[in-house]
């Protein structure tokens, strides 16, 4: 069994939870609430701002020229590809950029995004991609999911 597939057979009955969890259900069968969606918008940009520096230290540490390129084309794509969704939420949303810069971080979403940084200054790039890979994971994991579910 490859080292991969022990991980997320480890992960099974987190994973089990995420899939089940009432944000997701409800994003999948439209019953999420507004204001919850708004909440996870606005946190979402936040966080991938962070996300994007963070990004782009593990480009910085990158043994590898092909590696650099990846992870700055993907810094930056967090913030362009993403931005320009978010913004179309903003914008139903009656949210100015104002307002999205003077919104305070959710605490998980604060704690996640400062572990995330202080990995990223003060580990390795090993560490660093310990860090991060979850979040790729994760993601598109349940991204497969939620287009299975249509």
């Amino acid at each position: 069994m490859a080292f991969t597939q022990e991980l997320w057979r480890s992960i099974e009955p987190i994973y089990g939870r995420i899939l089940v969890h009432p944000f997701i259900k409800g994003l999948t069968d439209g019953s999420l609430d507004r204001e919850c969606f708004k909440f996870y918008v606005v946190q979402d940009a936040l966080y991938l701002r962070e996300f994007a520096r963070t990004l782009a230290i593990a480009a910085a540490k990158a043994p590898r020229e092909d590696w650099i390129i990846m992870f700055n084309e993907h810094a930056a794509g967090a913030l362009k590809v993403e931005r320009a969704l978010h913004e179309s939420f903003f914008k139903d949303f009656g949210l100015a950029p104002e307002q999205l810069a003077a919104t305070p971080m959710a605490p998980t979403n604060l704690a996640y995004t400062s572990y995330l940084l202080a990995v990223s200054y003060g580990g390795s790039f090993v560490e660093l991609l310990g860090a991060v890979m979850p979040c790729y994971w994760i993601y598109w994991e349940v991204g497969k999911e939620l287009e299975r579910k249509g």
